[in-house]
């Protein structure tokens, strides 16, 4: 009886590490993801902060008076500026979507 007993608590004991393992392992690939996500917001971020000091230069260059006539510039072909950044199209708001499908959740 003493026997059964203990042979039953390390079973259970040898079950709940199991389960514990699993939990171990879930939280990792969780972890490596999450990381992952991070890597890539922190590029997003550089980006964008690229596109802003580019666009602030832009705008201090044209605010000063032009030396000489210069034909007004518009936007270049295929890029709208900030509306990227504050407005993304439909694609680009499926692409945010898939890549960081965590930011989209309501927890």
């Amino acid at each position: 009886m003493a026997l059964e007993a203990l042979l039953g608590k390390m079973q259970e004991a040898a079950d709940r590490i199991k389960v514990l393992e699993r939990e171990k392992s879930d939280a990792n690939a969780r972890i490596q993801m999450l990381e992952r996500e991070a890597t890539e917001l922190r590029s997003l971020i550089s980006l964008a902060e690229s596109k802003a000091d580019e666009m602030l230069k832009n705008a201090s260059e044209t605010s000063r008076p032009p030396a000489a006539p210069v034909r007004e510039a518009g936007p270049a072909a295929g890029s709208r500026g900030l509306e990227e950044l504050v407005e993304p199209s439909g694609s680009q708001q499926e692409e945010l979507k898939r890549r960081f499908p965590h930011a989209f959740t309501t927890a």
